[in-house]
């Protein structure tokens, strides 16, 4: 029986470490290949889709054939297809909020050629909102704030994610994952297109104003500009409360 493995190290592991973990696996050669990946994955200690994605983002895992065979795989672009299914579709089941927050560490640091990241994680969590909108779950909105988070720290938000998220039909989960300061603090938009956004509300506009996420000469520019009477002094109550 081979040694129980983490996910962490599969993902972190380098070629010739790979190669040791799976010289100590056993299974029959001439396995279908779903069942071959479910008893590698019993003899790791892990789940199938763990062991989809561990292996298929570590960066070492591309030029290693005999891990691909080993698999099931018969070229890396098989792995790609399988990792990316496991990584859009299970949420939490298989692959825990810690193992997710891994992943976006590690792809932050590993280039894939022909894959765009970000647009791999969007469709995550697009799938993610979906399940978040159906029912309300605490342990979903808790791994799902999560996930925001670390997507943003990861700098793994390109204009098109970020011009994607400001969209009108995300503000609720924007809100609820207080994506606004972060992709903010995180300089993934700059102050003045965060004003510009045809997508957000002047709420949410204002509240980042308050915040003081908006340096003061941007908000008062963007403020000139308001047609509303009215909305020009909300804004410039917002503004005036970062002195007091």
């Amino acid at each position: 029986m081979a040694p129980v493995f983490s996910f962490d190290t599969l993902l972190h592991a380098g070629g010739d470490e790979l190669l040791a973990i799976f010289s100590a696996t056993r299974v029959v050669v001439d396995m279908d290949a779903d069942l071959r990946r479910e008893q590698l994955a019993q003899q790791l200690g892990l789940r199938v889709p763990q062991l989809l994605c561990g292996l298929g983002f570590n960066a070492a895992v591309p030029a290693l054939d005999a891990v691909h065979r080993a698999l099931g795989f018969s070229h890396f672009d098989a792995l790609i297809t399988a990792r990316n299914y496991a990584f859009i579709h299970d949420v939490y089941r298989a692959l825990t909020i810690n193992n997710i927050v891994e992943i976006y560490a590690g792809i932050a640091r590993f280039v894939e050629a022909g894959t765009d990241w970000s647009e791999l994680v969007l469709t995550r969590i697009t799938n993610l909102e979906s399940q978040l909108e159906e029912t309300i779950n605490p342990i979903l909105i808790g791994g799902y704030k999560l996930e925001i988070r670390a997507i943003y720290d990861n700098r793994l938000a390109s204009p098109a994610f970020v011009q994607e998220r400001l969209t009108p039909n995300h503000a609720v989960m924007r809100d609820i994952a207080n994506e606004n300061a972060l992709m903010l603090e995180r300089g993934a938009i700059e102050p003045r297109a965060f004003l510009e956004a045809a997508g957000l509300s002047m709420d949410e506009k204002r509240r980042a104003v308050f915040k003081g996420l908006i340096p003061p000469l941007v908000a008062d520019h963007f403020i000139r500009q308001i047609d509303s009477v009215e909305e020009r002094l909300r804004f410039r109550e917002a503004l005036g409360s970062l002195g007091e």
